[in-house]
């Protein structure tokens, strides 16, 4: 199979992974935490997966994560920010991520795609975009956030037709799982993620192309 044909197939797999999201069967990535310890969950953690950027399909991402404190729509990141808090240099200020990492970024203010790309270029190796709203139908999240406001169905990370450029991988974590890692990460300065995937699947079927002149 050609590269071009696996990235096509990839694409496909996730936009029907969107469609069919309520389906255990079509889950094609997890995402999981490994430290610390006491957030690792046997089934991982639930999210949706982007519809651009390059997944290593069989393969995984796993590094620490780190926090940024914007909403990431500049495209000149401060690398020197956000969180768990580093030592600081001479200068006064704090170390920049040390790559390889992952960063985590809160929904809103613009586009995934925008928000992905500002990371890759601050050298990140995957994203993780925070929901901002809670599901309207987990009253504990909505009740605690004392807001009138809640979706319905979670976003879908769609390419805003701008996404071609962009090399790495990003998941949407749900608000109230998000705002558990947050948490950990200011208080921890060590939390591991892992981004994983699967190959995408074919049906036991022949499959042929006719050619018409």
């Amino acid at each position: 199979m050609t590269l071009y044909r696996l990235l096509a197939t990839g694409v496909l797999l996730r936009l029907a992974n969107v469609v069919n999201a309520d389906s255990a069967d079509s889950v094609s990535s997890r995402l999981q935490v490994h430290i610390p310890q006491t957030l690792f969950r046997p089934e991982g953690y639930d999210h949706r997966e982007s519809l651009f950027g390059f997944p290593p399909y069989g393969g995984s991402i796993t590094h620490r994560i780190f926090c940024a404190d914007s909403e990431l729509c500049d495209p000149i990141v401060d690398t020197r920010k956000g969180f768990p808090l580093r030592p600081k240099d001479k200068s006064g200020n704090m170390e920049p991520w040390p790559s390889p990492y992952i960063l985590m970024v809160d929904r809103g203010g613009c586009s995934f795609v925008e928000k992905v790309r500002n990371a890759q270029q601050s050298g990140a190796t995957g994203v993780i975009i925070a929901d901002n709203l809670c599901h309207c139908s987990n009253m504990d999240c909505v009740s605690s956030n004392e807001e009138d406001v809640c979706e319905r169905h979670p976003p879908i990370m769609a390419d805003d037709g701008s996404g071609g450029d962009i090399s790495i991988p990003s998941f949407l974590m749900f608000k109230v799982d998000a705002d558990q890692i947050k948490a950990e990460v200011r208080a921890n300065p060590m939390v591991q993620i892992e981004m994983q995937w699967a190959l995408p699947k074919h049906h036991d079927r022949v499959e042929h192309q006719r050619y018409v002149r």
